[in-house]
């Protein structure tokens, strides 16, 4: 019995290789897919230990800190940091992990005056003052990746590694850098990261400047004192170190675990209001610059499994279509075989062997080119943070999951061909009965309208309605790929690109201390330049209906209609603010009410520095980055006690900016400067995002040259039946160019609905309250999916009319005669 089951195999072997393009198309999703998940997964792996080594307290960590407090619009003495970190060492809570270290230091965004063969540039900057002895937020020096040494004496700064390539700097450079009042010489004594500044973005934004449009300095103590005139040893922000890793609620979970810290923060609270301090209380969870990081990890390792089990899934339809057609053309071997005595199980056995074979030569492909994927992503990713990863290797369990997954998914693909192969009964096959089928009569009803040739292209095309359903699926899956991450970025493009390019109108935001904006707006009218006073801070704190604390920008504009700000507003919702009202009206972007469980017209208590505030919700806006609240300019200065944090100027001809604005600035930010950032760092998310699309693209044609093949290898009788009885091979093509187009039209259809749905469940998963991503079905997006599986399929009809010339009539009808 062992003789024929091997006869069998060996012609399963044959009619496999006998296809040997499908064969390796089935292959190479297969190789996609584990490349992918240890692509995915190997950098995922490896980013978790890159921030730990840096965030550790050791003597080469930065020992990040657990909790801020902060105030952006207030200063406090030396001796009110020492009181309030008195307070809280003496009431801290018994039953939380020990208070390890509270420190004070200032943090204040100014300009850096940077000149080159090109002229000076005014570069906008954030500079912290960290005293030489620091044990919390120190900044960070890794072997190889960093030069110097932390600042000590107040003449000297390290600049963040981030942008001493961008700016030619060097050891022992002289900088020219200020804070609104003037400005000082610095000399440069070493080049450093810092935890708060892994992603060189100002805050409140979650898109950076383009390299070396934005800098951060760190200064000694006495530096900071020189810099702004404040004694040294006061501060705007006081960081507490907590004994261990404190558990932080987790703004991408349902669950919450903030508790532990909840009854920190209100001992805090309680020790703030006893030693007569206002200020922002935030956790890491918090921190926009740590928790977009986090973010950024958690879904690449959300992301990698999915990947590669969508890959793997394509194949195994793919393989499935295959094995159920060689099943069908080893019909009559099959039914001699069994005739003979085989077993089922022996027949079953290789129809299960094979898929086993087709994924194990997949998988080794992927394994070995896996680390090299991985590498590259990681290359990648240092280029968008400018963090190096020094240490780089794959778990074994990667591996080994990967393996199993993929495994798994081939071997079931190949169960019901097996299965099927054993349901043969060898009288049907051998009387013959099974070689000639009689069409539907309610699909020849169906098409009984049509053209004969076109009504015979629909019925045959419509004959085996489950692989046809199932070739729809994978095309639909295979679009889920592409369509769905295009959706995205379009709707990303769309809104937060679009509404900058085209919905702004200023040239440059001038940053202020406050009541410094008078000196801007003279400046601005001596230049005949127009110009807008608004407050943008990121002081403002919620608790949303899941009782969670979250924090937002505060934004005050001059008006929301047309031509009364230089920054429109798309309202999609409601109506805008009215000013001096009885219960502070506000609007908030259309992420901010979703995550926060919030809606228009409802009333909402809010905190602004630790002081509450109820509003009402009047509107709700769309295209903001960051969480944001927009008030009236006028309302929002009667809350703060201050009238602006910057100026918008529209420059007229000939005006720019020069050196005496940049003095009477604390920083200035260019609006194409900005747009260049965004765009930049979009066009580098897209590169591997283009990746997927291709794959998703190549995917498709894999699964309709798949379909063309077999449809036309199953009517090879019937289309030398037609050739036979004088239909020409013209007409023939026309009948295969009707059956693919509608072919192509129904899977394209397909593959937006999958699309869609892929990019509803894709922002659903990674939104959050740090980033939003709103999702719009753009026609144009939807038109191209469609366009682009049409296209694959009508390609695939030269194929079918080299088959049909080449057709050996004789060979395909001479069982007729039976």
């Amino acid at each position: 019995m062992l003789g024929p089951s091997n006869l069998l195999n060996k012609r399963l072997a044959r009619s496999l290789w006998g296809t040997k393009l499908r064969l390796s198309a089935v292959i190479g999703m297969i190789f996609v897919g584990v490349f992918a998940g240890i692509t995915f997964g190997g950098y995922s792996a490896n980013l978790g230990p890159m921030y730990d080594s840096m965030y550790e307290d050791s003597d080469t960590g930065s020992n990040l800190a657990d909790i801020w407090i902060d105030n952006k619009s207030a200063l406090w003495s030396p001796e009110q940091v020492q009181s309030l970190c008195a307070e809280l060492e003496s009431s801290w809570p018994s039953e939380s992990s020990p208070l390890d270290g509270c420190e004070g230091r200032i943090v204040m965004s100014g300009a850096m005056f940077h000149t080159t063969a090109s002229g000076q540039n005014i570069i906008n900057s954030v500079w912290h003052g960290i005293p030489y002895d620091a044990e919390i937020d120190k900044t960070w020096f890794p072997d190889g990746h960093s030069q110097g040494k932390p600042a000590q004496n107040a003449d000297e700064i390290v600049i963040d590694e981030h942008v001493r390539e961008a700016l030619s700097l060097e050891l022992q450079d002289i900088v020219t850098i200020g804070v609104g009042d003037g400005v000082m010489d610095f000399t440069i004594v070493g080049f450093a990261y810092h935890p708060l500044h892994i992603f060189m973005a100002p805050e409140g934004s979650l898109f950076p400047p383009e390299s070396g449009e934005y800098v951060v300095g760190y200064l000694s103590d006495s530096g900071m004192e020189r810099l702004s005139g404040n004694a040294e040893g006061s501060a705007n922000t006081i960081m507490l170190d907590i004994s261990g890793t404190p558990s932080f609620d987790l703004s991408d979970t349902e669950a919450y675990e903030g508790e532990e810290m909840d009854s920190v923060k209100e001992s805090i609270l309680s020790s703030m209001e006893e030693t007569g301090l206002d200020g922002r209380i935030r956790d890491r969870g918090q921190v926009e610059s740590i928790e977009l990081m986090r973010l950024d990890l958690e879904s690449t390792k959300t992301m990698a499994a999915p990947f590669t089990i969508l890959i793997q899934l394509i194949a195994a339809i793919t393989i499935a279509l295959s094995l159920q057609r060689l099943v069908q053309s080893q019909t009559r071997e099959i039914a001699i075989l069994r005739t003979l005595g085989l077993p089922r199980k022996s027949i079953m056995s290789g129809y299960l062997l094979a898929p086993l074979a087709i994924g194990g030569i997949g998988c080794f492909l992927g394994l070995i080119a896996g680390p090299y994927g991985m590498n590259g992503m990681l290359d990648f990713y240092e280029g968008i943070v400018g963090i190096p990863i020094i240490e780089r290797q794959i778990p074994t369990n990667l591996y080994l999951s990967t393996i199993s997954i993929t495994m798994t998914i081939v071997f079931i693909s190949g169960v019901y061909p097996a299965w099927k192969a054993t349901r043969i009964d060898p009288l049907e096959v051998l009387g013959g009965d099974s070689e000639i089928r009689i069409g539907s009569n309610y699909l020849q009803t169906l098409t009984r309208w049509m053209p004969t040739l076109l009504g015979l292209s629909a019925r045959s095309s419509l004959r085996k309605p489950a692989r046809l359903g199932m070739t729809f699926f994978a095309i639909g899956v295979s679009l889920m790929l592409a369509g769905s991450i295009q959706m995205m970025t379009v709707g990303l493009q769309d809104t937060i690109v679009g509404g900058l390019r085209d919905g702004q109108t200023w040239d440059a935001q001038v940053f202020v201390q406050p009541e410094g904006e008078v000196e801007v707006v003279e400046w601005a009218l001596e230049r005949e330049v127009p110009f807008e006073i608004l407050i943008e801070a990121p002081i403002g704190t919620l608790v949303d209906s899941s009782d969670l604390q979250r924090n937002f920008v505060l934004v005050g504009l001059q008006g929301f209609g047309e031509g009364e700000s230089m920054r429109e507003t798309e309202i999609i919702g409601g109506s805008e603010p009215i000013a001096n009202s009885e219960i502070t009206q506000v609007m908030m972007d259309e992420g901010s009410l979703k995550m926060a469980g919030w809606g228009v017209g409802e009333m909402r208590t809010i905190s602004i520095s630790g002081n509450d505030l109820d509003v009402e919700i009047v509107g709700s806006v769309r295209g903001e980055v960051s969480r944001t609240m927009f008030f009236l300019q006028t309302d929002l200065s009667q809350i703060l006690g201050y009238n602006a944090t910057s100026v918008y100027l529209d420059f007229p001809e000939g005006v720019s900016i020069d050196d005496q604005l940049g003095q009477l600035s604390s920083g200035i930010q260019e609006r194409d400067s900005l747009l260049r950032g965004i765009e930049s760092l979009l066009d580098q998310q897209t590169q591997v995002l283009g990746a997927i699309m291709g794959l998703g693209l190549i995917f498709t044609l894999a699964v309709m040259f798949n379909t063309m093949v077999m449809n036309l290898a199953e009517r090879d009788f019937e289309l030398a039946t037609l050739r036979v009885l004088g239909a020409s091979t013209r007409s023939l093509s026309v009948m295969l160019l009707f059956e693919s187009t509608m072919i192509g039209l129904i899977g394209g259809f397909f593959g937006v609905i999958f699309a869609f749905g892929g990019a509803v469940g894709l922002a659903a998963e990674f939104s959050t309250w740090q980033f939003f991503f709103p999702v719009v079905l753009v026609p144009e997006v939807a038109l191209q999916l469609i366009g682009a599986v049409l296209l694959i399929s009508v390609a695939m009809v030269p194929v079918g009319i080299f088959r049909l010339r080449n057709m050996d009539l004789v060979e395909k009808v001479k069982d007729l005669s039976q």
